[in-house]
């Protein structure tokens, strides 16, 4: 895997243990100055520990004595933590927390890598992957319902009601997200707004601490793509990280290209992630018809037989922002 993002995982696990230590050592000095006994105590704990290394050392530590040795730490324990409850302590104030009880925080267990150290990775390598997606630049407070007013479709729909429709949904969607949550697909025009509203979404979701990776699908594929047929050395699983992260949007979703890898892992990524029951967001500027015609039934019938739908209405934004910036001059 990339060695950055590993080292740096890694560190993370051990920085968690250095503070489970240090807490640990902190607590120690905080009883023994309230408990008087206590200190007492944990002072014979470490010559009797003392004693015993220095024996063992020596070969003069019979099984007899080191288990009555073993039975005196066991008592003094027991005393140590009905002091403590008598003077207000949980009993296992005095022990030792580790973040994972598995492996200790050492990111290891049993020889190989513990799922902590696991999870720290697949962590690492998606705010990797997220460091071009500009997650800061939007947000819900900066979307603007102003460029839709006064404008009606074809079809005789308020592009102003619709979004704040949309608007409302996606920040409900937003501060209720869980690993429940339904999946999403945006369809419309470009510059309507789709991006700005999935990006708001994703940053609203990664506050509350859950994992989220966001990227056009070409991006996505193209990276995916690298690491199946070897042309990446990084060791990445990123199609393993996109079946299993909290959350996962996919921007644009028909710019990928049109061929057999690319369609079968379009189908695998949405499939395994509704089997999974893992939400997922998809952006796209093709209508019902052209994702017809772009795609299988099966991807299809999927996006609009599970996803919940939002079409975006209205004109390119981005246009209206342009030509309003020119007219200031």
């Amino acid at each position: 895997m990339n060695e950055q993002i590993f080292q740096q995982a890694l560190l993370n696990v051990q920085a968690r243990r250095m503070q489970a230590i240090s807490e640990h050592d902190r607590r120690y000095a905080e009883v023994n100055a309230k408990i008087p006994q206590i200190a007492e105590i944990n002072s014979q704990l470490a010559q009797t520990g003392a004693r015993i290394f220095g024996m063992m050392q020596q070969g003069q530590a019979s099984e007899a004595l080191l288990d009555s040795m073993r039975q005196e730490n066991l008592e003094a324990q027991r005393i140590c933590k009905q002091l403590l409850e008598a003077n207000g302590y949980p009993a296992d104030y005095l022990d030792l927390h580790y973040s994972c009880e598995k492996c200790s925080d050492t990111g290891y267990f049993g020889g190989v890598y513990c799922d902590c150290l696991q999870k720290e990775i697949a962590a690492a390598a998606i705010r990797k992957m997220n460091e071009s997606a500009q997650l800061q630049l939007c947000s819900f407070d900066q979307f603007s319902l102003d460029y839709y007013k006064g404008r009606v479709t074809e079809q005789g729909e308020d592009c102003f009601a619709v979004m704040r429709r949309i608007l409302t949904a996606c920040q409900t969607y937003a501060a209720n997200f869980s690993l429940e949550s339904p999946s999403l697909l945006f369809l419309g025009r470009t510059g309507l707004g789709k991006t700005h509203l999935s990006l708001s979404i994703a940053r609203e979701v990664l506050s509350k601490g859950y994992d989220v990776i966001y990227d056009s699908i070409i991006n996505l594929l193209e990276q995916v793509e690298k690491e199946h047929f070897g042309r990446d050395k990084s060791d990445l699983d990123t199609l393993g990280l996109l079946l299993n992260v909290d959350l996962l949007i996919l921007d644009d979703l028909g710019t990928e290209f049109n061929t057999p890898f690319y369609v079968s892992a379009v189908y695998n990524i949405i499939n395994s992630r509704l089997n999974r029951g893992l939400p997922t967001i998809i952006s796209t500027n093709l209508d019902f018809i052209g994702l017809k015609k772009r795609y299988e039934e099966r991807i299809v019938s999927r996006l609009f037989a599970v996803y919940e739908t939002m079409h975006f209405i209205g004109a390119d934004i981005r246009l209206l922002k342009k030509k309003n910036s020119k007219s200031l001059i």
